[in-house]
């Protein structure tokens, strides 16, 4: 089984030079963004007020932060677990002192590099986001078990995954040995690149298991593996499969609909999504789908176009801006 991450939530908060506030634990060496671990059935948004209090003596207002995006990296502290953490932003607030476990403040300024020992999290993730270059080390595609009717579906997955290793872009997918899923492992893996698989056990047992991948992790539920699916890829891709590749697409973009996460979803082979693209057109036009929603998928029919398109996306506004406001209202 693999180690499950550590979900965190924190705060990028800066000064009237637009540097970002970075903390160091006690007993720890790295510095990172103020926040920490949720309680049990917290939302993200509430751990990040009830951290940054705890540990900065700073009461944020929940209505003003926003949602930076959730990243994935390697743990500060904790050799070989990694974490995921939900950003967020809030305007200029005075921060004075510290709390809690806080040894040390550091204003750290985004565009001039590391000064101090930072915590992979800002180094990897969130400060390239905050200069305005959007990480894009892993991409998580959704495909099917099946090749389809004609040998050119199997052509052009192979051909977006040489791509992906060529640009340096790890492919997570979900692990088979069969259909579109092989073939977009096997060239990745012959075109030089990593490919992490993650499948749940009871689908291992069956032996449909890739077993020449970079690294497959073996979880022990559906909900499990596409969770971490979520967590591995710094996009989505979709290309042809059937009714579990709907299901996966859209449950990420109806997460980032909802502003869970800030990740492209892309569909790839646009004569393949043709029908499912006139029906969310259908759906835009009788009020169902907003169309900064519909206008956010990145819709590509040749690797350099999809590449450039996930690297250049930009999050439309989360559909429902009251939840956050809300919150603040009941808790205080």
């Amino acid at each position: 089984m693999v180690t499950s991450p550590i979900r965190v939530s924190a705060v990028v908060i800066r000064d009237p030079r637009g540097r970002v506030l970075t903390v160091r634990k006690r007993g720890t060496s790295r510095f990172m963004l103020p926040g920490g671990k949720p309680e049990s059935g917290e939302h993200p948004l509430a751990t990040a007020v009830r951290e940054v209090a705890e540990e900065l003596e700073v009461a944020l207002r929940a209505k003003d932060l926003r949602l930076v995006g959730t990243f994935t990296a390697d743990a500060a502290n904790e050799p070989g677990r990694q974490v995921v953490a939900t950003v967020y932003e809030h305007p200029m607030i005075a921060v004075t002192g510290s709390a809690a476990e806080i040894e040390e403040l550091y204003w750290l300024d985004p565009q001039a590099g590391d000064r101090v020992n930072v915590a992979p999290l800002l180094t990897d993730a969130v400060l390239p986001t905050l200069r305005g270059q959007r990480p894009l080390r892993a991409v998580t595609v959704f495909t099917g078990a099946a090749p389809g009717a004609e040998p050119g579906y199997a052509r052009r997955a192979a051909e977006l995954a040489a791509a992906f290793a060529e640009a340096g872009i790890d492919v997570v997918y979900g692990g088979g040995n069969v259909g579109l899923m092989g073939a977009i492992a096997d060239a990745a893996l012959t075109a030089g690149g990593n490919v992490v698989g993650v499948m749940p056990q009871h689908l291992v047992d069956r032996e449909v298991a890739h077993r020449d991948l970079t690294r497959l992790e073996v979880v022990g539920s559906m909900h499990e593996r596409k969770l971490r699916m979520a967590d591995l890829g710094d996009a989505f891709v979709a290309l042809p499969g059937g009714a579990g590749t709907l299901e996966e697409l859209f449950e990420a973009w109806t997460w980032l609909q909802l502003g869970i996460h800030t990740k492209p979803v892309a569909l790839y082979d646009a004569q393949f999504w043709a029908p499912l693209v006139s029906m969310l057109d259908h759906m835009v036009t009788q009020g169902f789908i907003r169309p900064e929603d519909r206008d956010g998928l990145v819709i590509a029919s040749d690797p350099d176009g999809l590449i450039r398109g996930l690297k250049a996306w930009a999050p439309p506004p989360p559909k429902w801006r009251s939840w956050g406001r809300g919150w603040s209202q009941r808790s205080t």
